[in-house]
This record gives C-alpha cells, structure tokens and sequence, in this order.
C-alpha cells in the first residue's frame, strides 16, 4: 500500500513535495547540489508542512554534531549508514505512531 518516489538531490525532493503530499521522507543529508539539511529547511519554511512530512535524516555522519544539525534543520529523526533494518523499522514505527497523534487539522 505504500508508494515511493526517488528524487536526485534536495530541490527535487522539495519540488515533489510541491506537487502532492508526503507523509514520510526518508532525506539524504549529503546530496548534489542542495542537500538534505538545505532542503529540510526549505520544507519546513512552508507552514502547510510543519509537523508533516515526517522527516528522517539518513546519512553517513555519525558524530552528534551531524545529529544536532539534522534536528536543528527540522528533521524529526536520525539513522546513520550503513542502514541496519532494525532500525529503519523503529524510526518507520515512531514515524507512524507519532503521525497518528496529530490532529485531523495537522494530518492534511
């Protein structure tokens, strides 16, 4: 029941964002051109999309440092590669239970 897209880079993330709506985006931090924490950012400045989409930072970083600015840009979760499905299962788990507890306004 799920449907993906790919996008290359963070503008095209943004733009598909700006064509239909995402509950979860699965962000690269370290992209070409506009990367992951850039393109969070972008999302975020739209008010339609402050509690939705949930947003997990995927990257190689490892140090809290790449933690923080993942958060900081308004990323709502962190996994650092490699990716370990446990994991991904967890953040997919929070991701859903936490969209779940918005209102019916913040849900749209």
């Amino acid at each position: 029941g799920y449907e993906i897209e790919i996008a290359p880079d963070g503008a095209a993330a943004v733009a598909a964002l700006g064509r239909r709506p995402f509950d979860l985006i699965l962000m690269d931090v370290q992209m070409p051109g506009m990367d992951g924490l850039e393109a969070t950012r972008r999302i975020r400045e739209n008010p339609d999309h402050q509690s939705r989409p949930w947003i997990i930072a995927l990257t190689a970083g490892a140090f809290e440092e790449d933690r923080l600015n993942a958060f900081r840009a308004g990323m709502n979760d962190f996994l650092s590669k490699p990716l370990r499905a446990d994991r991904l299962q967890t953040a997919l788990r929070l991701a859903w239970e936490s969209l779940q507890a918005l209102g019916p306004d913040e849900r749209a």
